[in-house]
């Protein structure tokens, strides 16, 4: 297995833990590990029109301590936290399999999985606590790729947006919707053509910090108890939006709507 391989498994993880965990687990257990596979599909990066399968045995691993917890909301601390606000530290990815066979990028330096780390206020706005109702979160990350050619940090992202959160029956549902800004650095990593890279079909582009699209994104997740084996089902879909931006004059952008998806199937041992 590639190293970059390796690197995608351990994001997939975060991802899992992420869509895996409900509310109703809070006053359950403290942690649980388990092991399951996930998929993901999605386009290389926003404005790409070639996707990618990735498939892949997980871990699974949720903690839930008084101020560090993977849950819900991924890896994170909680440094203040209350029913109505709360400001953590959080840590999200994504997985970018294969890019370097892109054709619109063919010569290029290859794309990698980015791992985002940064604090995020939040505030409570329907809700009798964060595990229902509507909130607002307002992150602002730092982003690192990994796996790749070039790796390390890439730029900065700030993501307010609306999320809402229910139980229906024994499925745990959750929306959330909002707009991205981001740094030029990380702009550039994704649709900068430098003169070396000119070709007839790619011209040179800089691309500009600011606005970055915006996307809309639903989640579903519920436990399984049968026969005393305990299993988790999650999944998810995401729609981004990039009309608007500066970037998608770039030669490397083709269409500005993209989706991504993905579902996992964790056996939790403990």
């Amino acid at each position: 297995m590639k190293l970059h391989r390796l690197w995608m498994t351990t994001i997939a993880a975060f991802i899992i833990a992420s869509a895996g965990a409900n509310a109703q687990d809070d006053i359950e257990k403290k942690w649980e590990f388990g092991l399951g596979v996930g998929a993901v599909t999605g386009p290389d990066y926003r404005g790409s029109d070639e996707y990618r399968n990735f498939v892949s045995p997980i871990p699974y691993f949720v903690y839930r301590g008084k101020v560090i917890r993977s849950d819900r909301d991924g890896i994170r601390g909680n440094f203040l936290r209350t029913d109505q606000y709360e400001f953590t530290f959080s840590v999200s990815a994504a997985i970018t399999p294969d890019a370097d066979e892109n054709g619109l990028r063919e010569d290029m330096p290859e794309l990698g999985s980015t791992l985002e780390l940064g604090p995020s206020f939040n505030i409570n706005l329907t809700g009798t606590d964060f595990s229902q109702g509507w909130h607002l979160q307002l992150p602002w990350r730092a982003v690192f790729a990994i796996g790749a050619d070039e790796s390390g940090y890439i730029g900065s992202v700030l993501q307010p947006q609306f999320v809402y959160r229910n139980k229906f029956s024994d499925w745990t549902f959750t929306y959330r919707a909002g707009i991205t800004f981001a740094s030029d650095d990380y702009h550039d990593y994704y649709y900068n053509v430098e003169q070396q890279y000119v070709t007839e079909t790619r011209s040179y582009f800089n691309a500009d910090g600011g606005y970055s699209g915006w996307n809309s994104q639903m989640a579903l997740s519920r436990s399984f108890n049968h026969n005393g084996i305990k299993t988790r089902l999650a999944l998810f879909i995401r729609y981004d939006n990039i009309n608007g931006t500066d970037f998608n004059k770039s030669s490397l952008v083709v269409t500005n709507n993209s989706y991504r998806s993905g579902l996992a199937l964790i056996w939790v041992i403990k």
